[in-house]
């Protein structure tokens, strides 16, 4: 059987079960599906239409292609690979197509970059939702890659465990995806922290008195106290 590719890029290839792969007759799927229902609005579809240069579906992960048990929040996952005519990677595009689907999508987005082919995989994760609150969502991008160091390792007991590990895999850039949401949590309050420090520095050295000097210092020494606690935890 011919599995479905783009750009080299593949099930096989990702380092993903032969089991799992999608038949290249079935890979390929037309834009205009994720354009038509349920309807979008004009500049969504404007981005599909000027960014999007393909979508192929390289590969199902399920209890029955992978032998893993079946999760109780993750029963399947789709590996897709999402050709793109530019660099800029389309947020919405991948959120919008992530949302048609109830179980989870691995997005492998091909671009060109300094004068290459390049892939910076991606996924969208529910966010930790408080009972009786809607479910919120985050969209998440990887470190962009070559194509032949983009690769994904299939791990744990069940499909809970294989999606929380992927996520880390992309995020994290490792296959431990215990207490994924509270890690990811914290990476983005030290990148926020990181932000404010340099805001505050900058800050401070253009203070024309000794008092907003002062005030700013204090922001600032509260700040890096912080980022140190989090950063050796």
């Amino acid at each position: 059987m011919t599995i479905a590719s783009y750009e080299g890029v593949s099930a096989t290839s990702l380092g993903l079960p032969a089991t799992a792969a999608i038949p290249e007759a079935k890979g390929h799927l037309p834009v205009q599906v994720f354009t038509t229902r349920p309807p979008i609005s004009s500049r969504l579809k404007q981005h599909f239409a000027t960014k999007v240069e393909s979508i192929v579906m390289l590969s199902l992960l399920s209890p029955g292609t992978t032998g893993l048990a079946d999760g109780v929040r993750c029963h399947e996952i789709l590996v897709m690979a999402v050709g793109l005519k530019s660099e800029d990677l389309p947020v919405d595009v991948l959120e919008h197509i992530a949302s048609l689907r109830s179980s989870g999508i691995i997005f492998a987005c091909i671009h060109p970059s300094k004068g290459e082919t390049v892939c910076t995989m991606g996924l969208r994760r529910a966010l930790p939702t408080r009972p009786g609150h809607q479910q919120e969502y985050g969209m998440h991008l990887g470190q962009t890659q070559t194509i032949s160091q983009t690769a994904l390792q299939v791990t744990g007991s069940t499909m809970d465990d294989l999606w929380d590990s992927l996520g880390a895999q992309i995020i994290l850039g490792t296959i431990d995806g215990n207490d994924l949401d509270q890690r990811i949590a914290r990476r983005e309050r030290i990148s926020g922290l990181l932000d404010q420090e340099s805001k505050l520095a900058r800050d401070h050295g253009r203070a024309k008195s000794t008092q907003d000097r002062n005030t700013i210092y204090a922001k600032l020494h509260k700040v890096r106290n912080e980022l140190e606690k989090l950063q050796t935890e």
